[in-house]
């Protein structure tokens, strides 16, 4: 009996320690922050993942506990706009993403996509977010009404054209 316990606490042992292999990263830039998934070869648990940001240097690290990857392959993924760097570091025991942003962080969040993709949110500050969300309703308006001078502008010229279309399909 001691022994089949034993052997259970030893399989057991095996499988909880097992290491997430981070297969790859696919990493997007949107107006309010950065968006990361992180895919693995099994589930990375919440409690393996934590992130902060140093202001000093504009560097966001993430680190994922007792998690390997291979960091030539890692590092190669491709940035979006408003990344300048990335840098993925394998550590004894973890494996650290370093994202140098742009802009600042504010914060993170951490949630799974699904079984096998970690997704991490980092989130520029709500100013710099509200700064650009009114630029861009700013722009759009700028763009309806230069349009719409235009077509005043050229109503008349529009207005010839579309009698002499008209006139030579009655015409002929």
């Amino acid at each position: 009996m001691v022994r089949i316990v034993l052997r259970v606490l030893i399989v057991l042992s095996i499988v909880v320690a097992q290491k997430s292999n981070i297969e790859r990263i696919n990493i997007n830039t949107m107006q309010n922050g950065v968006t990361i998934n992180i895919v693995s070869d099994i589930k990375i648990q919440r409690s393996q993942i934590t992130g902060w940001y140093n202001p000093s240097t504009s560097w966001s690290y993430i680190t994922i506990y007792n998690t390997v990857g291979n960091t030539d392959t890692l590092n190669k993924s491709d940035l979006d706009e408003g990344i300048t760097d990335l840098e993925i570091i394998q550590l004894d025991e973890s494996l650290q993403i370093g994202i140098r942003t742009i802009s600042s962080i504010e914060g993170f969040e951490f949630y799974h996509g699904s079984d096998f993709i970690m997704t991490a949110s980092l989130r520029y500050p709500i100013d710099q977010t509200l700064a650009f969300i009114d630029k861009k309703e700013v722009d759009k308006k700028t763009k309806w009404s230069v349009a719409k001078r235009i077509l005043s502008e050229y109503n008349t010229i529009f207005t010839v054209i579309s009698a002499i279309v008209l006139m030579n399909v009655i015409i002929n």
